[in-house]
């Protein structure tokens, strides 16, 4: 575990299993899920490192079907699960979930009307991370950019030349449903965070990252107006806007090109 708390009260909590060596602890001055992940990714060792977050339940079965997974398909270098909302949430507000639309995805990169992985089910090789470097650490929860980690190391991945699985057997729940005002305020963060990770793929000259950029914008914005128009409620159009100011703070904020990650100043 990397703790990035400001007090001892986690560090305490889990001392109990400081005896258990499948468990490690690691204190960290970082600040967000992606920069707590690098260091999780620099101080293990395994060939596949999974991920999920704190307000999902995993299968019982999760791990044991991430590592048939790449046993099977020595090609994979980066897999997103089946992320669902439990039966008893659903309608409660609003919640990210994942239902894989294509198996895989080599050369090419996803097109904006089909949903992307997200990095509550995600694991990937350890190969891919010394060949592409870790998680850009402005992009994620508790980052300047708030989201959108995931989709920038697979659109990294993909230009890079590796395949991509969504793999519909390997499964969670995801129990973080945001209501009204945070439902709202979580979109516009999603939208803020893809136009901002698509933006830098097309100031970095990113392979399709032009025609994607294009191809985001006006899908959300024409469904967000059909919404309106239809009186739909929310109409997506917060995602949008959040989208275009996205890409505006991009423009400002500076790039380290070697490895295709912004530069935290």
């Amino acid at each position: 575990m990397v703790d990035q708390s400001d007090d001892d009260a986690t560090e305490q909590a889990l001392a109990v299993y400081a005896g258990d060596r499948r468990f490690r602890y690691v204190r960290t001055s970082s600040r967000g899920a992606s920069a707590a992940r690098n260091v999780g990714v620099e101080q293990s060792k395994a060939p596949i490192i999974a991920f999920t977050d704190d307000d999902c339940r995993v299968s019982t079965d999760w791990l044991r079907q991430i590592s048939a997974l790449f046993e099977q398909d020595p090609e994979a270098a980066l897999v997103f699960g089946k992320v669902s909302i439990p039966e008893e949430l659903k309608g409660k507000g609003f919640a990210a979930d994942f239902e894989p639309h294509q198996r895989a995805y080599l050369h090419k990169l996803p097109p904006a009307h089909v949903p992307w992985g997200i990095g509550a089910n995600m694991s990937a090789r350890r190969s891919l991370f010394e060949r592409l470097g870790t998680f850009d650490p402005l992009l994620g929860p508790g980052s300047p950019f708030r989201a959108g980690e995931e989709s920038d190391l697979a659109i990294r991945a993909i230009a890079g030349g590796y395949k991509i699985i969504n793999a519909s057997e390997i499964t969670l729940l995801h129990l973080g449903v945001r209501e009204g005002d945070e439902a709202s305020k979580l979109m516009r963060g999603y939208g803020r965070a893809m136009g901002a990770t698509l933006a830098k793929h097309v100031r970095l000259g990113t392979r399709e990252s032009k025609s994607l950029i294009l191809s985001w914008f006006t899908h959300f914005a024409g469904r967000g107006i059909l919404n309106a128009a239809l009186g739909r409620r929310p109409t997506g159009l917060g995602l949008v806007g959040g989208m275009l100011a996205g890409a505006y703070l991009s423009l400002r904020q500076p790039i380290d090109r070697s490895r295709g990650v912004y530069i935290n100043r």
